[in-house]
């Protein structure tokens, strides 16, 4: 073997293994100390990407999991309150079945007919505030939003005040559109509501919402005592009808434009009946008892309003980690206007008796609905098993690509120990190995 004086080979070959050593033992702490085979891209390129991948499903089911028991919370808070509705018409049809005996009086039927109406208030009390997490699951969304206890029909009985030429609150009810705007507003046309006089009186007020540009109106009926009939059609392809408040200006100035035919003057109160005023506030069309206060004559002020509600909407459940793998949910809107019992009457026998069937179809209708949750429960408590099966079996061989084997590394740490320790020494022999041979040459 010759030897060399400007380059010690045997040294910078133990050196150049012993950097390798080193380099090896450095990725074996690392994987020790962070518990991942796999730190860096370079670790293991197709594992990383796999790796990523299977992450990314192991935390979407997660979070669909989590998904999927909100919305098993969200049908168990609806079912409770319908428990509670199903109650409430259970009472109602023992109050009908007692009214359809003709062994009570007048009075008798007529305390029955005030619980029966408190009932009702509480079905709709129950639609309006059943929420969760803020977002009512008894009513669907509304378009139009009708400040009533009753969609069908509605006696007058909300205060109200700053109306114009009225000292303080005023008795009424009010339609707000609100949630109209420029890009919903055609959601209206073909839909309609009516307003009533009294019930001695003929006039009724019919509100149309067409496809046309303009808005026109009609009187029928005796216009020369006041007591006419109006029809006004609002084309809801105006393109001056922006938002709601557009459109609830649009009425009252129709409805001040016949004030004549109607038996009103000219300026407030605003004649809508004998009997009622009109007033707006924004998006809101108020109707208001003129008299300031009850007794009212029966059937004043109701409001028919069917056409304008909502009754169904979807809510859809994401639960799935891939887009657009949903679970669909039926809000429904239960009110005693979904249920038929809008017009709901005891006074008579054969009015008690149309009840009492009446009120057995809404505790079919709500039956019907509860069952529908109930199934939809399930299929959604099996979903989140499968999730929480596929999630497991997923983690468990994202684990065995990404996480350390710990024994494992333990051996080749200790063998990298081993041969760093080797390398250090044999590095050190290198270099006096050369050191004495070169020594030897020049004595």
């Amino acid at each position: 073997m010759s030897m060399i004086v400007t380059h010690n080979m045997l040294a910078e070959n133990a050196g150049r293994q012993l950097n390798a050593t080193t380099g090896s033992k450095k990725k074996s702490m690392e994987k020790l100390s962070s518990g991942y085979r796999i730190n860096r891209s370079a670790d293991d390129a197709a594992g990383l990407s796999i790796s990523e991948k299977m992450r990314w499903q192991v935390r979407g089911l997660d979070r669909a999991t989590a998904n999927v028991q909100d919305g098993i919370s969200l049908i168990q808070t609806a079912d409770g309150a319908l428990n509670e509705v199903h109650n409430v018409l259970q009472r109602m049809n023992e109050l009908a079945t007692q009214a359809a005996n003709d062994t009570n009086t007048d009075d008798d039927r007529n305390a029955i007919q005030k619980e029966i109406s408190a009932l009702k208030a509480l079905i709709n009390r129950i639609s309006d505030y059943t929420t969760f997490n803020d977002r009512t699951i008894l009513k669907a969304k509304q378009l139009v939003e009708i400040d009533c206890d009753d969609f069908s029909t509605v006696i007058m009985e909300d205060k109200f005040s700053g109306i114009p030429n009225t000292t303080g609150s005023v008795y009424g009810k009010a339609i707000d559109f609100g949630n109209v705007n420029i890009n919903n507003k055609e959601q209206l046309i073909n839909k309609k509501f009516t307003v009533t006089c009294s019930q001695n009186c003929s006039q009724t007020f019919k509100f149309e919402f067409t496809d046309g540009t303009s808005t026109t109106s009609s009187i029928s009926g005796s216009t020369t005592s006041g007591r006419g009939s109006l029809t006004v059609q609002i084309g809801m392809k105006d393109t001056s009808l922006n938002n709601g408040a557009d459109i609830v200006k649009r009425i009252y100035d129709t409805v001040v434009g016949q004030q004549g035919a109607l038996g009103g003057g000219g300026s407030n109160p605003i004649h809508i009946g004998h009997a009622n005023g009109l007033h707006i506030d924004g998006s809101r069309l108020i109707m208001y008892s003129i008299a300031d206060g009850p007794p009212y004559a029966y059937g004043m002020g109701q409001i028919y309003a069917d056409d304008l509600m909502v009754k169904e909407e979807q809510m859809r459940l994401q639960v799935s980690c891939r887009p657009f793998q949903e679970i669909a949910v039926q809000i429904r809107t239960i009110n005693p206007s979904t249920l038929g019992l809008g017009n709901l009457n005891v006074s008579t026998h054969e009015a008690a008796g149309d009840s009492m069937n009446r009120i057995q179809r809404a505790v079919e209708h709500v039956s019907d609905y509860r069952s529908y949750l109930g199934a939809l429960q399930n299929r959604l408590e099996h979903t989140m098993l499968n999730n929480q099966n596929v999630s497991e079996n997923t983690q468990s061989a994202e684990s065995r690509l990404r996480d350390t084997d710990m024994p494992e590394e333990l051996l080749n740490n200790t063998k990298f120990q081993i041969l760093q320790n080797a390398g250090h020494s044999l590095l050190a022999q290198a270099n006096q190995q050369t050191t004495d041979g070169i020594l030897r040459l020049l004595v």
